[in-house]
């Protein structure tokens, strides 16, 4: 099964690594960013409205990822309720109205896949970013539940929850060297991911040679997970 399937955070970053290895296995991306240009449809994965229109101009789709998301640090004592508000706005409402815009357009009888962008911290707590991790958490949670409404509509839903990946959003992490050892000392394979490691998941996860699995998190950490 390839098909066009529009990717949300396309523009940067895993999204936009996901779209290229996408492109190279015969699939057709549509990257979808709030930064729009370039080939990079406009899409503020929080606005109701703006999937609509998205959605409708992209016409029958044969996948769909969920890619765009925001972190930010802070403790809970000192993180403003709009700063938590905003995380489960963009990374947990983003991803719910994308599933949903999918299923309502999917053609019956039609094979179709959807794959969410959870993390590990989905499973293994950090402070500093609680706002963070309580969004991925819903990410996983709501994989899990959108799989079984989708099942009998042909649509399989997964995610795919990176460990320490070398993007945009890690690039100021990555720059203490303290930071790069506390990942090579906790990641049983003793690295920082790449962006492709993550787009292969991706691929595998929307393609025929994933056609049993659905309501899965899969795990794309080095081992992080594994040694909680």
């Amino acid at each position: 099964m390839v098909g066009r399937v529009l990717v949300t955070g396309g523009a940067s970053g895993i999204g936009a690594e996901t779209c290229r290895v996408l492109a190279a296995a015969g699939w057709e991306p549509i990257p979808a960013d709030v930064t729009a240009g370039g080939g990079t449809v406009a899409l503020d994965v929080a606005d109701e409205g703006a999937w609509d229109r998205v959605l409708d101009a992209a016409g029958a789709l044969a996948g769909l990822v969920n890619c765009a998301g925001i972190r930010t640090r802070g403790d809970i004592v000192d993180t403003p309720a709009a700063e938590f508000e905003r995380h489960l706005r963009i990374n947990v409402s983003g991803t719910w109205l994308g599933i949903r815009g999918f299923l309502r357009r999917h053609r019956p009888g039609t094979a179709g896949a959807v794959v969410n962008m959870a993390s590990v911290n989905a499973e293994i707590a950090v402070a500093g970013q609680a706002h963070y991790v309580a969004s991925k958490g819903a990410v996983a949670a709501l994989t899990r539940a959108a799989a079984i409404e989708a099942a009998p509509l042909g649509v399989r839903v997964n995610a795919v929850a990176p460990g320490g990946i070398r993007t945009p959003m890690t690039a100021e992490r990555l720059a203490d060297p303290a930071q790069v050892a506390w990942f090579g000392q906790r990641v049983p394979l003793g690295r920082v991911g790449e962006p492709s490691e993550v787009a292969e998941v991706v691929e595998f996860l929307l393609s025929e040679r994933a056609s049993y699995i659905t309501g899965e998190v899969l795990f794309a950490d080095g081992g992080w997970h594994a040694h909680a």
